[in-house]
């Protein structure tokens, strides 16, 4: 099954929560809204920065039912439907695709992890089936899942046992490997580049996609730094990237990932914190995360307050 190749930026968005830790459906209208403004051409749900693995099946299901109105040429959703149970990654491939959306990801598993290509495809391919009218992309995250495969591989073995294999979320910085997977087969497959602050890496490589947590709330910046690629304009290419690497450098500073909601919530949509044991932001080290992304021009860069 052959699927067009997606161009653009696809945002991996937050879950949204409640004070109590419990899903807010509500404000998805406002945050599809504020993705679409921002020229973002989809959205990655229930993934890592969803915190996905955190999330129970039915609050899965419910993420994908209410994302999936959004769903259309212009903005294509891909759902994440599995970690570790193959089970549960088939009845949500399943309802994905009752809801009509794009696509969906799924990852290795990372805790009884396979050994071999052979093994992973495997564990994907009931998956895969369950949804097969639907594109389906491996989300290759070695930092996080310890299983590092060749990827290359996995286009020959999944490519042909799986009929609805769209290609690759790269979550890595094997930049050889990843340009590798571009060329395969006569560049027949759909890779996306996965590290936001290596963006220009990527183009580099030969990226035209990318799905990424800051889009959530710089994905101005990100199209400056694809126009100015693309106009060969590398010295502004590169002087963009690195704000980007500014602004991410911030993390470590206020709580990891857990900082990106509330960048997001400066720019209108609130999201609520991170689960436990997700890190939270007090008020004051959010005024001082502020005030730190104004010292470096993040609210210039930005469609933010």
């Amino acid at each position: 099954m052959n699927y067009q190749k997606i161009k653009g930026l696809i945002t991996a968005t937050f879950s949204p929560f409640d004070s109590k830790s419990q899903l807010d459906l509500g404000i998805i209208p406002a945050y599809a809204e504020h993705l679409k403004k921002n020229g973002v051409v989809g959205a990655f749900i229930n993934g890592t920065t969803g915190e996905g693995a955190s999330l129970t099946l039915s609050e899965k299901k419910a993420l994908t039912a209410a994302w999936a109105p959004y769903n259309s040429e212009d903005f294509k959703v891909i759902a994440m439907v599995s970690g570790t149970s193959q089970a549960e990654g088939i009845e949500l491939a399943a309802f994905a695709q009752e809801q009509g959306i794009y696509g969906i990801s799924s990852n290795a598993p990372f805790y009884v992890k396979p050994g071999s290509v052979e093994s992973l495809t495997d564990f994907l391919k009931p998956i895969a089936a369950a949804a097969p009218n639907l594109a389906f992309y491996f989300y290759h995250i070695p930092l996080l899942t310890q299983v590092n495969l060749s990827m290359v591989r996995l286009l020959d073995v999944a490519g042909t046992e799986i009929p609805s294999f769209a290609g690759i979320k790269y979550t890595h910085t094997d930049l050889m490997e990843f340009n590798q997977c571009l060329r395969h087969q006569n560049s027949k497959f759909d890779i996306l580049w996965g590290w936001d602050e290596m963006l220009l890496a990527g183009l580099a490589m030969g990226a035209k996609g990318g799905v990424g947590s800051t889009y959530n709330y710089a994905a101005p910046l990100y199209q400056k730094i694809i126009q100015a690629f693309e106009e060969k304009d590398l010295n502004k290419a590169l002087a963009l990237q690195e704000k980007s690497i500014d602004i991410i450098a911030h993390y470590s500073q206020f709580g990891g990932a857990v900082a990106g909601k509330a960048i997001l919530k400066f720019c209108g949509i609130d999201c609520g914190d991170f689960r436990s044991p997700g890190n939270q932001l007090s008020e004051t080290k959010r005024e001082e995360l502020k005030e730190a992304l104004d010292r470096i021009g993040f609210f210039q860069l930005s469609d933010s307050v």
